[in-house]
């Protein structure tokens, strides 16, 4: 196994190493010492070594992760020394694969990366560009990678990231919605994520039809599923999904 190492401890490193840990990952991890009470928890529970500065990470590792905030991401690539070989996987919105080469060595492989805080549960859908065995192999452990072979793929799936958030909001309305003296909330909120859920998979295992079309399968005439949808779409409901999908789209595109 490869060792990786973080440079930049927060959220996404957090979830991303308790998913692999949980996974089966059992190589050495390294950390960056920024972020000490992530760093701590992170060496603790989960087998990592926090490095007194982030150059002890990239001189110790075969495989370094820059996971910090965009507006650093650059200038602190632009202060380390790597050597020829090494693999340096970026997990930083916004910034290309050209982006990153300018702050960087020659002979430094490159890859992106976009996993979603279910890594820590082994559900991400992570996305990588360009294809490489290694980033694969390391984020297969915290759920599944979705290797694309153009950037403008890994731009416009990075707003799905974002979408993935969204969910969790819909799913809170419609607990709130259901909940009651005749449904008490555990039981609602298991329902909805068992919903998600079970929707996801037949979606997924019936790639061949639009999921629009096994709605319309579901939701036939005079069904208490066809009126609630019919009445969703007379209000609208699904536009502002697409108008701020549209709205990440523009965004990324600016930044890039």
């Amino acid at each position: 196994m490869k060792r990786f190492g973080f440079i930049g401890v927060g959220e996404l490193a957090l979830y991303t190493i308790r998913g692999v840990r949980q996974g089966g990952y059992d190589a050495p991890i390294l950390l960056s010492p920024r972020n000490r009470v992530k760093a701590a928890l992170l060496a603790h529970e989960y087998n990592c070594e926090v490095q007194v500065d982030n150059q002890s990470v990239v001189d110790r590792c075969d495989c370094v992760v820059i996971a910090t905030r965009p507006a650093d991401c650059l200038k602190t690539l632009a202060g380390l020394s790597f050597r020829p070989g090494q693999l340096l996987v970026s997990v930083v919105a916004g910034i290309e694969i050209a982006n990153l080469r300018e702050a960087l060595p020659q002979g430094l492989d490159i890859a992106r990366a976009m996993p979603v805080s279910s890594a820590e549960v082994g559900a991400s859908p992570t996305l990588v560009y360009p294809d490489n065995a290694v980033v694969r192999e390391f984020f297969d452990y915290c759920g599944n990678t979705l290797p694309v072979d153009d950037e403008r793929y890994f731009t416009e799936g990075s707003v799905l990231a974002c979408v993935y958030c969204w969910f969790f909001s819909l799913f809170e309305t419609l607990i709130q919605a259901t909940e009651g003296a005749q449904l008490p909330r555990p039981l609602s909120a298991e329902l909805v994520m068992g919903m998600a859920r079970g929707a996801a998979e037949l979606a997924l295992a019936r790639a061949d039809l639009p999921p629009g079309d096994i709605a319309a399968s579901i939701a036939t005439d005079g069904t208490y599923s066809r009126l609630g949808l019919d009445l969703l779409c007379k209000k609208g409901a699904f536009e502002p999904w697409q108008q701020a999908c549209e709205l990440l789209q523009q965004k990324l595109r600016e930044s890039s």
